[in-house]
């Protein structure tokens, strides 16, 4: 199979990663979980969130822990912040949802780290495509992204 952008992207910065593939069934990092044999506390969800002022932010969170839109927003600093609408997701970040990459995104979105996951030392993230995952170091993926850690989950 062909890389992705965000693995060419990955690549071209000498990311040091393992890419995951599977055979996609159905949307849900519990699906990718089983898929990949890995734990689906390190399997993550790359969600595109849509904050007052029409702002999107990207939100790294994991498998097992449900994102709470209250909480996001309270972490940005904003009076609202819900996942966006599955078409805007798509557009804005320029992959297909259950494939969308925190790297090499249409648009350069900030980003939020569920701050739980700093406790692992590899997490797992879409690689741009349905049934294709990478596996990072945490640190590496806070530092790529400049993601600011927060509670964003319940």
């Amino acid at each position: 199979m062909s890389d992705t952008n965000a693995i060419k992207w990955l690549r071209a910065n000498n990311v040091d990663f393992d890419v995951l593939e599977y055979t996609f069934t159905d949307i849900g990092a519990d699906h990718a979980a089983e898929a990949v044999g890995r734990p689906l506390e390190m399997v993550c969800k790359t969600l595109i969130v849509k904050a007052s002022g029409k702002s999107f932010w990207v939100a790294i969170v994991p498998g097992d822990q449900r994102f709470d839109s209250r909480l996001m927003a309270s972490a940005i600093g904003q009076k609202q912040a819900d996942l966006a609408e599955r078409d805007e997701a798509e557009k804005v970040s320029g992959y297909q949802v259950g494939g969308v990459s925190p790297f090499a995104m249409r648009r350069k979105l900030p980003a939020v780290i569920e701050e739980s996951l700093l406790a692992l030392d590899t997490i797992i993230v879409n690689g741009g495509r349905r049934g294709v995952l990478v596996e990072m170091a945490t640190d590496t993926l806070v530092e790529l992204l400049r993601a600011t850690p927060a509670p964003v989950c319940r």
